[in-house]
């Protein structure tokens, strides 16, 4: 039986709260004011009792969700959960296993492989160095990399996906040798093969967005150039250290201490082993937890590490082409994906899918939602988090009739 950690409040469906106000609720207001100042006092008690009512309500939906999703055989969620209003959790819990042989049960503090959605963190880094005036977005690669084989190809491109550049996960034995060992191809081998062997690129860069795993490798291999530390390094004492990020960090092959994170598994609890492409950080590679997820959106929101008008920019679109997002609703910035929903909400994400781990990073810019899911057994159904949205919009809805309730 999997254990998991949950916020186990009983609760009443929304309708039953709009309908039927509770007695402990009744706003203890006179009618006609008693000059006193009481009935704002009282008002403003009931407003905030409320408040909090919803928000239980909120969290154990959440929570409810996620258990039976967990207890279904057919899915067997496994994972952690954390969903925020304005950088405040709404409701966090974990579900299972970090370790399957072991036993190790999760909880909300746990590290899990980020996958893509370490792609959040290279972005921001290579900003941070552009705000510090170490590099531009229009640098040619080959300012980093003299001779590098594939002209006309910036920083920007990589950032947006529109370098045209292959995909290095494919490669196959013919560029990365017979072996295919993990040890000894990192983000240098990753280099040097680009340079040697010259694998045919897509198409013209800039041409149309085209989502490559290679974009942020190179970029890793940019920001230790530029800062003379290694990837691992300088995140760890740039972003992760500064922020109170205890439980993020960069994954490495030869260091023992990086492999602390939860181990990634088939739905069948088929461990996954590694290959030669996991030596390759800056696509993925950093393990984090849902509360230092929280930890780097609110420092995101608060202009740290990079400006707000930094961010601004990186959260718009930048594929405007006509062959690059057929659904105008989407489009990609700066290592962010970009949605637009029906009610106009604009929500920036990033998801990872990498041996198993199937993650959720959606931020919310419009009304401040952040939903953050890490899950390290594969389950495609994780990026499907329409039910939580729903339940978002009930507290909201809840909200704003209770807010019209008052005297």
């Amino acid at each position: 039986m999997a254990v998991r950690y949950t916020k186990n409040i009983s609760y009443l469906l929304f309708s039953w709260l709009l309908l039927y106000t509770p007695s402990n609720l009744t706003f203890a207001t006179s009618p006609k004011g008693n000059g006193t100042g009481n009935d704002k006092v009282n008002a403003a008690s009931a407003t905030s009792t409320t408040s909090d009512y919803i928000l239980q309500t909120t969290s154990a939906q959440i929570g409810d969700y996620y258990e039976r999703r967990h207890d279904n055989k057919r899915d067997g969620f496994n994972g952690c959960v954390l969903v925020a209003k304005d950088g405040v959790p709404i409701y966090q819990g974990a579900f299972g296993y970090g370790n399957f042989t072991s036993k190790d049960t999760l909880t909300t503090q746990s590290s899990f492989q980020l996958a893509s959605t370490s792609k959040t963190f290279t972005s921001a880094a290579i900003l941070h160095l552009v705000e510090e005036g170490k590099l531009s977005l229009d640098d040619d690669l080959e300012k980093f990399f003299p001779g590098f084989p594939f002209k006309g190809v910036t920083v920007k491109m990589l950032l947006t996906h529109r370098s045209a550049l292959p995909e290095y996960i494919h490669w196959s034995v013919k560029y990365v040798g017979k072996s295919k060992n993990p040890v000894s191809f990192n983000n240098q081998s990753l280099l040097e093969v680009m340079m040697r062997m010259k694998p045919p690129k897509r198409f013209h860069p800039d041409k149309v967005f085209k989502y490559t795993n290679t974009n942020f490798a190179l970029l890793g291999c940019i920001i230790e150039k530029v800062s003379g530390q290694s990837y691992k390094q300088y995140m760890q004492e740039n972003i992760f250290g500064p922020l109170g990020m205890a439980n993020t960090f960069v994954f490495s092959m030869d260091d023992s201490s990086s492999h602390r994170g939860a181990s990634c598994y088939l739905n069948r609890w088929q461990e996954w082993t590694l290959n030669f492409s996991d030596g390759v950080v800056g696509d993925k590679g950093v393990y984090s937890s849902v509360e230092d997820l929280l930890k780097w959106d609110n420092a995101l929101k608060q202009g740290k590490i990079i400006s707000l008008p930094m961010q601004r920019e990186a959260y718009s679109p930048h594929s405007l082409d006509r062959l690059s997002f057929r659904d105008k609703s989407r489009n990609y910035g700066y290592g962010w994906h970009i949605q637009v929903l029906k009610d106009r909400t604009y929500t920036v994400y990033h998801n990872g899918n990498w041996h198993g781990c199937n993650n959720v990073f959606s931020r919310d810019l419009t009304d401040g939602y952040t939903i953050i899911v890490l899950s390290n057994k594969a389950n495609n159904r994780n990026y499907h988090y329409a039910p939580v949205l729903n339940i978002l919009e009930q507290m909201k809805n809840a909200q704003n009739m209770a807010a019209v309730q008052q005297p």
